[in-house]
């Protein structure tokens, strides 16, 4: 702001001022996005738990994220489902986990490749939904750190999203593993309980 009252003062040109507004829009709006993510984290809203068809937020991702993997040569795969495997969720909070682990995926494909998500049944009255991706893969020595609040690799990443879905995991007594081998690409398990 202070470069840009001095533009200001010194009679610059509109467009040089323009460039520092967009400048200072983005970095406001990334800021925020920051912010939101760490309340969301530190205080997750209260929970809307239904019985939901585990196949429904992830067929609804795959739907909503097939433009973009169609502009990055991915194509997005939604396995057929047993629309009889249930669980009680917060269908909002179950939508955005999954979304998190598709737009990284998609971010780990830059030259194309299969994003493919799948569910089944588990052990032990268990629900299990796959994010599977043929990307770049995660490095071992950083998987034990991938869930850390604000760990990222990447230039312009907060570090938060794949810890809210780690928590949102969490909040629906369910687990999360991964497996990733780099050049291959990573598998994300959610196991969840079944509904009874």
């Amino acid at each position: 702001l202070e470069l840009l009252r001095n533009k200001i003062d010194s009679g610059k040109p509109a467009a040089e001022v323009r460039t520092h507004l967009d400048i200072i829009g983005h970095e406001i709006k990334r800021l925020d996005s920051v912010v939101q993510g760490f309340l969301k984290f530190a205080r997750p809203e209260d929970m809307r738990l239904e019985r939901v068809s585990l196949a429904a937020p992830a067929r609804d991702v795959a739907q909503s994220i097939r433009a973009e993997a169609e502009t990055g040569r991915v194509t997005v795969e939604a396995a057929a489902a047993d629309r009889s495997i249930e669980v009680d969720a917060d269908p909002a909070m179950l939508r955005q986990a999954l979304l998190n682990l598709a737009m990284n995926a998609l971010q780990a494909m830059p030259h194309g490749g299969t994003l493919r998500f799948s569910t089944e049944a588990g052990r032990d009255g268990r629900a299990l939904l796959k994010v599977r991706d043929t990307g770049t893969g995660i490095p071992p020595e950083q998987l034990a750190r991938i869930f850390d609040l604000y760990f990222t690799t990447k230039t312009d990443g907060s570090g938060i999203g794949l810890s809210m879905v780690f928590r949102t995991v969490q909040l629906h007594h369910g687990d999360i593993d991964v497996e990733s081998t780099p050049g291959t690409g990573t598998t994300f398990t959610i196991a969840l309980p079944r509904a009874a």
